[in-house]
């Protein structure tokens, strides 16, 4: 199953970071082990705000000590995506690019608080809340951040579920390929992948990555077949 998981070009990038920086498996995943390596201060004190200082050359992580040892990995694994990944003083930045910022680092947190690229080497039980408390003990993490980030990987496996099958029905022969198929697994995929409605879906399809131009205009003629 973990074969279909399909990953996004930010998940990518830090799985390339944590291997250049030699992390091989969750025991490497501490707050100490990966600022130590990217060599990023961290102070933690009662009450601090959680937040992060940088500038081009230095980077200084504040933790507030009261979180638990696990919100205090994810809050790092949040904090840790500004100084890597992105420049200006938020407080002087537009406000839309300020939320940008924010919603990359949120997505950053769960790719480098629980790696895809490690979890995939656990023996994961079939019981969800067996796997659910597997990923909260090997990468320190709340129950909460796990269960969310598993239900991110369903909805990454369903993604790469539906993108192999529609692949599948797109190579077999014209003359061969059912079009009500063809239309139902397409739009099954966009909206999956764009969390939209099935109509809204089929107009977004067009300017999906997987497909090439041949099959851009397949899907242009089957407009007036959309559901």
């Amino acid at each position: 199953m973990l074969h279909l998981y399909e990953r996004t070009y930010l998940e990518e990038w830090v799985e390339g970071l944590y291997k250049q920086i030699g992390i091989t498996s969750p025991s490497d995943l501490t707050i100490e082990n990966v600022s130590a390596r990217l060599r990023m201060g961290v102070t933690f004190a009662p009450g601090v705000a959680d937040e992060v200082i940088f500038d081009a050359d230095y980077g200084h992580i504040f933790i507030n000590s009261l979180h638990c040892p696990q919100r205090q990995w994810e809050v790092f694994c949040h904090e840790l995506c500004h100084p890597l990944r992105h420049l200006g003083n938020q407080l002087l930045l537009p406000d839309e690019f300020r939320k940008w910022q924010e919603r990359d680092a949120q997505a950053f947190q769960f790719y480098a608080a629980v790696p895809f690229f490690l979890l995939q080497k656990l023996e994961l039980p079939d019981h969800e809340k067996e796997l659910i408390d597997l990923l909260s003990v090997e990468f320190g993490v709340t129950h909460g951040f796990a269960k969310r980030r598993w239900e991110q990987v369903l909805r990454r496996i369903a993604r790469g579920r539906l993108h192999h099958e529609l692949v599948q029905t797109l190579s077999v022969p014209k003359k061969q390929a059912a079009p009500r198929l063809v239309r139902e697994q397409l739009v099954s995929y966009m909206a999956v992948k764009e969390k939209v409605r099935p109509k809204v879906a089929f107009v977004l399809c067009y300017d999906s990555v997987i497909y090439n131009e041949s099959v851009k205009r397949g899907a242009r003629q089957m407009e007036d077949l959309a559901l």
